[in-house]
């Protein structure tokens, strides 16, 4: 009996596969999605640029904020990637690492705020991805600064000179989706906002804000990008010493963290009943939960100190 019950559902199982394959089941499914994501965006855009009063609201709206994010990527939305699911790994993050952690502190309150960062870790890994992109673009940045300058010195048309540019992915992407907003309608400097949204390096963002200053307002576009381009250039050089500067020091802190969470997870093994102790009196507890908090205390600094490389 069991083998013949193992038998059926192996036969069920690869008839249902079958079925999935044959009917296109997840690329339909993904299609769906994408077609609903691209939709719901587009309609975000419209609605923008029709009340121009909401922006804030725009950026609060959390299912936009992880559209931009995703779009930093460069990835394309599917049924793994887009603001649902990304939403539901974050829980799932949390509700794993509540679990494992609270069987090791035991702890429950102390448990949830150790794990409440995992909340983030899904986003964290889209915005590592984001800032690897960004790299590349600045790599590139300045090929393509002349590259327009060029153009522009043909046509002082900022919109010919994306369109007649050669550049590589990422770059590339986003340049297609700005021109494909300007052919929809969408004004220039709303599509030139939304190039700022997707592309966090700041000196292409300074770049854009000039740009749109000196299409409503007329200029030569050519002596701006040259100008800028010095600029831009300088700042590269800039923010390269810089990066080197500021490894060593986010380096140290976090080994600092490993090392703390090294010693107190070792002395949670090897002094089990100190810890019980600890755990059962006000001062443990004090001293238990303000070494999360100087750890988390530790990973602000590390990232504020990330932030000097701008």
């Amino acid at each position: 009996m069991t083998i013949l019950l193992f038998l059926s559902l192996a036969f069920l199982s690869y008839a249902i596969a079958k079925k999935i394959i044959d009917k296109n089941v997840f690329h339909k499914i993904n299609q769906y999605l994408l077609e609903k994501d691209e939709k719901y965006y587009e309609e975000l855009l419209k609605y923008y640029e029709k009340n121009k009063k909401v922006k804030l609201t725009t950026k609060l709206n959390l299912f936009h904020r992880i559209h931009v994010l995703i779009d930093r990527t460069s990835w394309k939305r599917s049924i793994i990637l887009n603001p649902i699911t990304l939403i539901i790994f974050s829980i799932a993050c949390l509700v794993g690492s509540y679990s494992i952690i609270k069987n090791i502190l035991e702890i429950p309150f102390l448990s949830f705020l150790v794990s409440l960062p995992s909340v983030a870790f899904p986003f964290l890994f889209l915005s590592f991805v984001a800032n690897y992109q960004e790299e590349k673009i600045e790599k590139i940045l300045l090929n393509f600064l002349l590259q327009l300058k060029n153009y522009t010195k043909i046509n002082n048309d900022i919109i010919y000179a994306f369109q007649e540019v050669k550049v590589m992915e990422p770059l590339k992407s986003y340049i297609d989706k700005f021109l494909l907003e300007v052919h929809s309608g969408v004004r220039i400097e709303t599509a030139m906002e939304h190039l700022k949204e997707k592309i966090h390096i700041q000196s292409f963002r300074t770049l854009l804000n000039h740009m749109q200053h000196c299409y409503l307002y007329g200029g030569n576009f050519s002596e701006l990008i040259d100008k800028n381009y010095e600029s831009i250039a300088e700042m590269q050089k800039e923010k390269a010493k810089r990066v080197q500067e500021t490894r060593g020091a986010r380096l140290v802190l976090i080994i600092l963290i490993i090392l703390d969470l090294f010693v107190y997870f070792t002395f949670i093994n090897n002094n089990y009943e100190n810890y019980k102790i600890m755990r059962d009196s006000l001062f443990g507890n004090v001293i238990l939960y303000w070494n999360f908090i100087s750890m988390w205390l530790l990973i602000m600094l590390s990232y504020h100190v990330k932030k000097l490389d701008y």
